[in-house]
């Protein structure tokens, strides 16, 4: 007899709730609970379960399945997730939580360390000629204009890029002016590197 979708859908809270319930736990879980709910239900190979506790789409569950049939890459990944969990982290933009003795702690960076990051992230990316990473790590207007393909093209057209990008690493080390709205590296007296803040994180929109 085939299932309506109320009953699948009953199916799956209910299958939700028993994991959970191995916990203990009657409130809302939080990331520590899920992950170790996550974790026990692979080394049960209650892999409905286990599904339930992750974003992947029902549509998806064939090969969520098949991934975790054989029972030693279930094991494996079980004892990833919970070799993982005393650092575990929760991130979201312009705002990240670790898990410390005391509870979840909300990181409190230095005002520079974010745009550091990214900049850092794309000369990586640049470098690596990994163009897919360099263009996400771009600011809005520039994604609009850039392609990734686009943008391998212009580094590989223009003479200066080279010592462009050898010149923001340099500025990497040197101060940073940070505002609401934007980061700054100079590069001597009338160059540098502008990061712009868009939906709480930096991205870069200038390097001269």
């Amino acid at each position: 007899m085939s299932s309506t979708p109320s009953s699948r859908l009953s199916l799956t809270t209910l299958s939700l709730t028993a994991v959970l319930a191995v916990t203990g736990c009657a409130h809302a879980p939080g990331p520590k609970e899920v992950a170790s709910a996550y974790a026990q239900a692979l080394e049960e190979n209650r892999l409905a379960d286990a599904q339930a506790l992750t974003n992947a789409p029902p549509e998806e569950q064939p090969l969520f399945l098949e991934h975790y049939a054989n029972a030693s890459v279930r094991q494996a990944r079980a004892a990833e997730v919970r070799a993982a969990l005393p650092e575990l982290q929760a991130r979201a933009p312009a705002l990240m939580l670790i898990q410390a003795k005391e509870g979840w702690r909300v990181v409190e960076e230095a005002p520079a360390d974010a745009p550091r990051a990214v900049l850092t992230r794309f000369l990586d990316a640049v470098e690596a000629s990994d163009w897919a990473t360099a263009w996400s790590l771009l600011s809005e207007p520039l994604r609009v204009r850039y392609t990734p393909e686009r943008l391998r093209e212009d580094f590989q057209r223009e003479p200066l890029a080279s010592e462009r990008v050898r010149r923001a690493r340099l500025a990497l080390k040197g101060h940073v002016r940070v505002t609401g709205s934007d980061a700054e590296f100079p590069i001597g007296k009338e160059h540098g590197v502008r990061l712009v803040r868009e939906a709480g994180e930096y991205r870069v929109s200038a390097i001269e």
